[in-house]
């Protein structure tokens, strides 16, 4: 019933979705909560958010804490540490995957990464344990990262893992591909590698633009350097085409700039 309701609403294409999972409930373990996230995950919501059980004062948790095996902090949140079937290392590895959902699938800006890295794990779940693992060993997760660091440390992640490390070029241009989608930057960042559009093209490109408004029809307003400005025009191999991103019209809900494909 709830994957129908989830479908319906997505398909209306206007409404923000977010879906949570509560870590620490009894009888759940590692497994089963990895196969709960398996499931809500595939339905694609905006935001997917992994709690932990609260056991608060007087609730019914809290009665049955020896039964369940539940220890828990005593200062709010009373966030649970442990279960019978949850082992206190286990949560402090769901805490890491939460980290990476709501870096890496909850920001937005991974969309196409993360739907062609996905293929490479029996299950996202296990590929956000993967990537959570690369930053504790790294210690990543102890550092505040400026937003193209992510696309830097995906990147490297990409570059370690012996299964898809051979594709590492590919995932580049996928990282950019979803970087200029949010970002009209005008700094190149390090992680895209060498801009592959000549000057030449750009000028020819923005100068026709001015004439015919081909691809930027709500431009009229506006000559070659404006338009240069306000969009941007990248190369990418991996599909042999010039992608125009303009960032006058953006998706509603995504905030994803809209893409044209050059024609010759």
């Amino acid at each position: 019933r709830l994957e129908k309701a989830v479908g319906k609403i997505r398909q209306a294409g206007n409404v923000h979705q977010h879906l949570d999972l509560i870590a620490g409930l009894p009888e759940e373990d590692f497994h089963t909560f990895g196969e709960s996230f398996r499931q809500v995950y595939q339905w694609k919501p905006q935001q997917l958010q992994l709690g932990f059980l609260k056991v608060l004062k007087g609730s019914r948790m809290q009665e049955n804490r020896e039964k369940y095996g539940l220890l828990y902090r005593k200062r709010p949140p009373y966030e649970v540490l442990y279960t019978r079937w949850l082992s206190y290392e286990e949560i402090i590895r769901l805490k890491g995957i939460e980290e990476m959902v709501e870096v890496y699938y909850n920001s937005g800006q991974f969309k196409n990464t993360l739907k062609a890295l996905e293929k490479s794990y029996p299950s996202a779940f296990l590929m956000y344990d993967s990537m959570y693992r690369f930053y504790e060993k790294y210690g990543y997760e102890r550092q505040q990262h400026r937003r193209s660091a992510r696309y830097e440390i995906l990147l490297r992640y990409i570059e370690e893992c012996a299964d898809i490390c051979e594709e590492a070029e590919y995932y580049r241009e996928l990282l950019t591909y979803d970087y200029y989608l949010r970002e009209n930057a005008k700094s190149r960042p390090h992680f895209a590698g060498e801009y592959k559009v000549t000057k030449e093209f750009l000028r020819a490109f923005y100068e026709n633009e001015e004439e015919t408004h081909r691809y930027l029809r709500s431009y009229t307003d506006h000559d070659s350097s404006q338009m240069r400005r306000m969009t941007h025009l990248e190369y990418f191999a991996w599909m042999g085409k010039y992608i125009l991103f303009d960032y006058k019209e953006r998706d509603p809900l995504s905030q994803n700039a809209r893409t044209c494909i050059l024609q010759k």
